[in-house]
């Protein structure tokens, strides 16, 4: 989580170590994104900060093995 003109950012994470069939971003599922959303919600709930602005971001990193990597980051990725 991070904070960004006054908007709570929430950013999944997803690495694979070389391109394939399945690029990081894609597993981010519905599933998936709707427990990303109930943890969200709950820790937003645990610090009093519901009426805040919020938003889900994904970070797609693919490492080549050579201490090289294409990172791309999607903003506002998903939303409910």
């Amino acid at each position: 989580m991070l904070e960004t003109d006054g908007q709570i950012v929430f950013v999944e994470v997803k690495t694979r170590k070389a391109a394939g069939f399945i690029s990081p971003e894609s597993v981010v599922t519905l599933p998936k994104q709707n427990r990303i959303y109930r943890t969200a919600r709950y820790f937003m709930a645990q610090h009093s900060i519901e009426d805040r602005a919020f938003r889900f971001d994904v970070v797609s990193v693919v490492a080549d093995g050579k201490r090289r990597a294409q990172i791309s980051h999607y903003e506002n990725a998903f939303s409910h």
